[in-house]
């Protein structure tokens, strides 16, 4: 617990190690011994509450007296538990995105729907999601004859295929994003012809099917259910497929264009643009003869293009490698970037089996990877501590702050608080929902600098300029007339206004009571310096520098 008093006195300097920690950090035994025990997961504590909201919404809030409390609400978790949280979470009303022409930009709709929808836990994988079938209106041409705007279109209608199939079955999210007009556009699934005008046959293009293997699906090296790699009897790790598997998957695929009412065109010929419904397969521009898939499979010979893109996907949803590739994703984005080899086995466990005899059942692995052990409790295991969590993401960072603080958003006509929230995520390096790449924002096996083998992938995005400019938004937010005359209201006076009950407060409900007494001092200090100002100024200040230091800056 943090104390309340004495903080002027107080002269240690900790690591970012929470206060129960044995002084010998290298000592297995030692942790054994002060290693927590399982909470159970329908009586939790406030600072498991806090941290599982962290890890299950756009960032914890309170209740502030509203009844009935918000399904999101530290206090509501505390009262109801964990279980019954999620449960409430994957049946909230869905938030979605709105691609008319006058709607707003999807990034503000992406932020308004993050700090105010009901749905935090659909939103959360829903955004995960997106940066593994990764989609940027980059390259939908905008069509001059025709009144909307064809990326805003399509953005629109993929963010809400993935928000529809959260909490869906996996092998159902893969087929609609196969046929997704967006995506085929993005990695030339649309338009993929076996056979050019003149009926000649001509090899399909190996995109779509390159990086549904490489980055949907399977990744690039044969995984054991663990999620760590195996390795041929030198150590090499082993290929998760062959280049003559890539091209076999871009045949199977082939022949797919827009909709049309017309139906499928002739021979070598393509529909126009439509990216308001699924794509259809034509049986003309399709590569008919006989496949071999993963793990000795073929497809049916004469076969058509809806027939042979069932098979390839059953072959790919059944492929050992699909578990441990996604389910340390999921855990990666909503959790830790290094969760244990158990951890991960524990979940992909789930993934092949829900308990009642289902593959891919994301509601049940979203659950798993939410109620595991290794992810609850008021603090992580301390024999993880010192390689568990992840750096906030832009987006998180700043939503995390502005739910945490109370903030609302006017979106009444004339302001845009979500253009505001998405430039500044824009500015350290995140702009939703326009990944620079198929590899995302930042790609799911980038090492943490310095780690010693550590993944951190969002320290991908973590340079000189935008770790600059997590300061510079958060002054912004903070201390500038801009945030309010854009429609961002937080009213920071409503926090303690004695420097060791605002010190508390932030330490209680920020670090969920786990931070170091050198951050209270360092904190402390600050606000009670005769320079800090009027006592808004102080709660500000005290702000800033919490939500700057590393140990929030963290996610754990």
């Amino acid at each position: 617990m943090i104390r309340r008093t004495a903080l002027a006195l107080a002269l240690c300097a900790t690591a970012c190690a929470p206060e129960d920690l044995p002084a010998d950090e290298n000592s297995a035994e030692a942790l054994r011994q002060v290693e927590q025990a399982a909470e159970p997961l329908d009586k939790p504590t406030e600072r498991n509450a806090i941290r599982f909201l962290d890890q299950a919404t756009f960032g914890p809030r309170l209740a502030r007296a509203v009844s009935p409390r918000p399904i999101d609400s530290v206090e509501q978790v505390v009262a109801v538990g964990i279980s019954k949280s999620i449960t409430a979470q994957l049946s909230a009303a869905r938030s979605t995105f709105d691609g008319t022409n006058d709607s707003k930009d999807l990034g503000s709709q992406f932020f308004v729907n993050a700090i105010t929808g009901p749905d935090q836990l659909r939103q959360r994988v829903a955004f995960a999601l997106s940066q593994i079938f990764v989609v940027s209106p980059s390259g939908i041409a905008n069509i001059a004859s025709t009144p909307e705007s064809e990326p805003k279109v399509a953005m629109a209608g993929f963010l809400n295929l993935l928000s529809t199939n959260a909490f869906g079955n996996f092998r159902t999210l893969l087929e609609a994003v196969t046929k997704d007009p967006a995506m085929g556009n993005y990695l030339d699934m649309v338009n993929n012809r076996a056979f050019d005008t003149a009926g000649k046959a001509k090899e399909p293009n190996e995109n779509y099917a390159r990086e549904m293997l490489q980055l949907f699906t399977l990744g690039l090296h044969k995984l054991n259910e663990d999620g760590t790699p195996q390795l041929t009897a030198e150590g090499l790790p082993i290929p998760a497929y062959t280049e003559a598997q890539v091209q076999a998957f871009s045949r199977a695929l082939s022949g797919w264009t827009f909709a049309a009412a017309a139906g499928c065109p002739t021979i070598g010929r393509t529909n126009p643009a439509n990216y308001t419904q699924p794509m259809i397969g034509c049986d003309a521009n399709h590569l008919s003869t006989s496949q071999t898939l993963l793990r000795g499979a073929v497809t049916t010979a004469g076969g058509g293009a809806a027939a042979h893109l069932k098979q390839a996907l059953d072959n790919v949803f059944a492929d050992p490698n699909l578990p441990p590739f996604i389910s340390k994703q999921l855990i990666q984005h909503l959790v830790t970037s290094n969760p244990s080899p158990a951890y991960v086995q524990r979940v992909v466990a789930v993934f092949k089996d829900n308990g009642s005899g289902v593959r891919g059942d994301l509601s049940a692995v979203v659950r798993k990877i939410l109620e595991d052990d290794e992810a609850r409790g008021p603090q992580p295991p301390l024999s993880l501590y010192a390689t568990y969590g992840h750096l906030r993401p832009p987006a998180l960072f700043i939503t995390s702050v502005v739910r945490w603080l109370g903030g609302t958003l006017d979106t009444s006509t004339g302001l845009d608080p979500g253009a505001k929230l998405n430039g500044w995520s824009k500015s350290m390096g995140q702009d939703v929902p326009r990944p620079p790449s198929v590899f995302s924002y930042y790609p799911p096996n980038a090492a943490a600098p310095n780690g010693n083998g550590l993944l951190g992938p969002e320290f991908a995005i973590l340079d000189t300029a935008t770790a600059t400019a997590r300061a510079n938004v958060m002054y912004d937010l903070l201390f500038s007339s801009s945030t309010a005359s854009s429609g961002i209201l937080i009213d920071v006076s409503t926090l303690p206004a004695d420097p060791s009950e605002l010190v508390y407060w932030l330490g209680r409900y920020w670090i969920h009571d786990s931070m170091s007494w050198s951050l209270q001092v360092a904190v402390y200090n600050a606000i009670t310096d005769t320079r800090a100002g009027n006592t808004l100024r102080k709660q500000r200040l005290a702000v800033y520098l919490t939500s700057l230091s590393p140990e929030y800056q963290i996610q754990r």
